[in-house]
């Protein structure tokens, strides 16, 4: 089979055409930088009409069967013009060239559980508008593509919504940006980070490369499946996640179980130096209904490994985050300005 994995060189794009290549199956990467880990290079981009593709390349991608949308890095304080572009016109650019070429039998969109926002209530793989609110505009933009993408009809569209992915990968590609690791150099370094009963809630971290492997089930599956979501199924929790990426490092994360309102949370969140775009997920998110894996072409969905784990030795190894010069010390002018109650050491 032919596929086109327009994303190829991120995190998860890598992944995805490591999977279908050691399948046999022929990969075309598409990139911005036109470069290739697994299969033929394209040099491509989705803010463009018909991918910015000459119409020789467009020639040689006459016969691709599925297109795999990886596209989209996580950063939740990314330009909000740049980011909502990026998902939406950049969603509707992919639609339309995968409508326009007569092989294509199906498209895998990647989207987000971040797109449901501040949804409350239950959580199916049919949900998606609940009226929510969003916490910042890289919630907003996976809420619109996603909405792009269920509202095709020229194409099939299969949706996989993804939770925060971590594992094993070069040091280079793995996001530190939103998500757990953006908070990792505060934590390394001996200060606190407030959570909501200690981060004792779950955060849907995902296995990059079982991700992959889902969405190798959703390119070759001969049932055609709408919607589906995968995070790991024992709902790590936010605590447990922080406490295994810093594991390598020797360093046991120290949480303040924050409080109040949160205008008061987002002031202790200033005073112990975090990003506040970190601190929007301080609190659950949202719960899922029991049957969310049941649309997935594969009951074989648990990890194999300690991806968590892996993910801080990947980073460690490469010295992109240094080895703080007092671990697991709390600086004292912070340590004077924590509650005297409240302070939660994760397990």
């Amino acid at each position: 089979m032919k596929v086109l994995v327009i994303g190829a060189s991120g995190y998860l794009g890598r992944a995805v055409g490591r999977v279908l290549a050691a399948d046999g199956h022929r990969i075309i990467e598409l990139s911005r930088g036109g470069k290739a880990c697994h299969g033929a290079a394209v040099m491509g981009d989705v803010n463009s009409p018909g991918l910015g593709l000459s119409a020789e390349t467009l020639g040689e991608l006459g016969d691709i069967e599925v297109v795999v949308c990886c596209f989209g890095s996580v950063n939740m304080g990314a330009d909000p013009a740049g980011v909502v572009n990026v998902h939406v016109n950049g969603t509707r650019n992919v639609m339309d060239f995968a409508a326009s070429v007569d092989s294509v039998r199906r498209v895998v969109y990647v989207s987000s559980v971040l797109a449901l926002g501040r949804a409350s209530g239950s959580i199916t793989n049919r949900d998606l508008s609940r009226g929510q609110t969003f916490r910042n505009w890289y919630e907003y933009a996976k809420y619109r593509g996603e909405l792009i993408a269920r509202r095709e009809r020229r194409v099939p569209v299969s949706i996989l919504r993804l939770g925060t992915l971590l594992g094993s990968a070069p040091s280079e590609v793995i996001p530190r940006h939103g998500g757990p690791v953006s908070v990792l150099p505060h934590v390394l370094s001996g200060l606190p980070v407030p959570l909501e009963n200690c981060g004792r809630f779950p955060v849907y971290a995902a296995d990059v490369d079982i991700a992959a492997a889902v969405i190798r089930d959703l390119v070759v599956s001969a049932e055609h499946r709408s919607a589906c979501t995968y995070f790991d199924p024992e709902r790590p929790t936010l605590a447990a996640v922080l406490e295994r990426l810093c594991r390598p490092w020797g360093v046991l994360p120290r949480v303040v179980d924050s409080f109040g309102p949160t205008w008061m949370q987002r002031a202790l969140t200033r005073r112990f130096g975090v990003e506040e775009e970190v601190m929007d997920y301080a609190r659950p998110l949202f719960e899922f209904d029991p049957s969310i894996f049941d649309s997935l072409p594969n009951p074989d969905i648990t990890s194999k490994s300690d991806y968590i784990m892996e993910t801080g030795v990947a980073l460690r190894d490469s010295g992109v985050l240094r080895s703080p010069s007092a671990l697991g010390e709390l600086r004292p002018a912070v340590l004077a300005a924590l509650p005297s109650a409240g302070m939660g050491v994760l397990r």
